[in-house]
């Protein structure tokens, strides 16, 4: 395979394709001059009274090559992880243009530089390394990097395809370059294979096959109770086919994350306490059962249920400082944790307060959130709540005769002049 300078290697293949030939049979002997052969862009060849006998190649365009743009794909898992390293192969297209002082120059300049396109369908591959060392010579770092390409090491073997561009597509092209038109032929060249020599993981092979047949019962949640959940709590979910072939076949996975056990399991219903790392907002979760084989005690993956959303509402354990001034400072601990990159609003009674994103830079996630209490905030009691990712914190009814809160509704700030 070869690394992304290849596409600047094949330009340079190209021109000394056509600068090799020159001495043998070239138009050199009818011009007078050894014409030059360059690849710029078409814009700074120059043309007009500076005009000499001149080949210019130029890509113009780069596409996928359509049978290699799938060759190792999928390049990774379920995960996100990394598992190959897929090739980028790439079709080149090029422009050869002719250009001269004399009014014959462009047409013998082309016509010859056809020949020589014609007469090599396949460039050998020690024409690719030949194409390399004249680029050694002198030492350059241009020439240094493309040199170092491995494009003549590359499986696939690089083809020079003539292409037929309509007048208009010409018209198109040239009135983008912004200069002169000269006579010119268009070519494929094909494939360049770009590949990445990045590690991957792979999966060890199979050591040894079993065949196990199952009735197809997948679980089933039809439920998820209570709904919305606050963080540290129990959650029943309601379904069928839980049981597996033990109670310890069951397993609860969140948001995707490795499968936890459940507190309880039945055929119809399990509990399962919901871990700590699991953040406010909506949640998925799906229930798995496990196949152990008779030849091996290791557990493998079985049926899995459709995931079943549920809300994870944040809950204030403390507020500080109570009461707080208008204008001032208040933190906020929160369970659970809030991540860096979750949205967070804060309500003091009917007035909401966006909380500007915590700095990447800063702890992946924390249980405090700090804000200023508005200045247009009224002095007095107000019910508080936070959401986060839309979920948002309950409100309790203080029902507690004798406290100085009941009736109201908690939790709640002080706001003070």
């Amino acid at each position: 395979m070869s690394s992304y300078l290849a596409v600047g290697g094949v330009s340079a293949v190209l021109r000394h394709l056509l600068t090799s030939a020159l001495p043998s049979g070239g138009p050199g002997a009818l011009l007078g001059t050894g014409p030059g052969i360059t690849a710029y862009a078409p814009d700074r060849v120059p043309v007009g009274a500076e005009e000499q006998p001149q080949l210019n190649i130029f890509m113009y365009y780069a596409s996928l090559n359509a049978a290699l743009r799938n060759e190792g794909l999928p390049s990774r898992n379920a995960q996100g992880a990394q598992i190959s390293n897929p090739p980028l192969a790439l079709n080149l297209h090029y422009l050869i243009t002719a250009y001269g002082n004399n009014q014959f120059d462009p047409e013998i300049l082309l016509a010859w530089a056809m020949k020589i396109m014609h007469d090599t369908p396949v460039v050998p591959r020690k024409t690719i390394a030949d194409a390399f060392n004249e680029l050694l010579s002198p030492v350059t770092t241009e020439g240094t990097l493309i040199s170092g390409s491995m494009l003549a090491n590359q499986i696939e073997h690089i083809r020079i395809t003539p292409e037929t561009l309509t007048t208009e597509e010409i018209y198109r092209l040239w009135t983008a370059f912004q200069t002169s038109y000269r006579p010119t032929t268009s070519y494929q060249v094909s494939v360049v294979v770009i590949q990445d020599t990045e590690t991957y993981a792979s999966n060890l092979p199979v050591r040894k096959r079993s065949v196990m047949v199952l009735p197809l019962q997948s679980p089933s949640i039809d439920n998820v109770a209570p709904n919305p959940i606050a963080a540290g709590a129990t959650l029943t979910v309601q379904g069928s086919n839980f049981l597996g072939d033990t109670p310890n076949s069951t397993l609860v996975s969140f948001d995707g994350a490795p499968g936890i056990a459940p507190a309880t399991v039945q055929g119809k219903v399990l509990r399962v306490v919901l871990p700590a790392s699991l953040q406010s907002g909506t949640r998925s979760l799906r229930v798995q059962r496990t196949v152990t084989y008779t030849t091996s005690p290791t557990p493998h993956g079985g049926f899995s249920s459709s995931p079943m959303p549920f809300q994870l509402i944040p809950t204030i354990t403390n507020v500080t400082p109570s009461p707080a001034a208008q204008g001032g400072p208040v933190t906020l601990t929160l369970s659970p944790a809030v991540g860096s990159m979750q949205q967070a609003t804060l309500f003091i009674g009917d007035t909401a307060i966006p909380i500007d994103q915590r700095p990447v830079s800063g702890p992946a996630d924390s249980n405090t959130l700090a804000f200023s209490v508005p200045a247009s905030v009224a002095a007095g009691t107000y019910p508080l709540r936070v959401e986060i990712d839309g979920a948002q914190s309950k409100l309790t009814l203080d029902s507690s005769s004798g406290s100085p809160t009941y009736g109201e509704l908690l939790p709640q700030l002080q706001v003070t002049p």
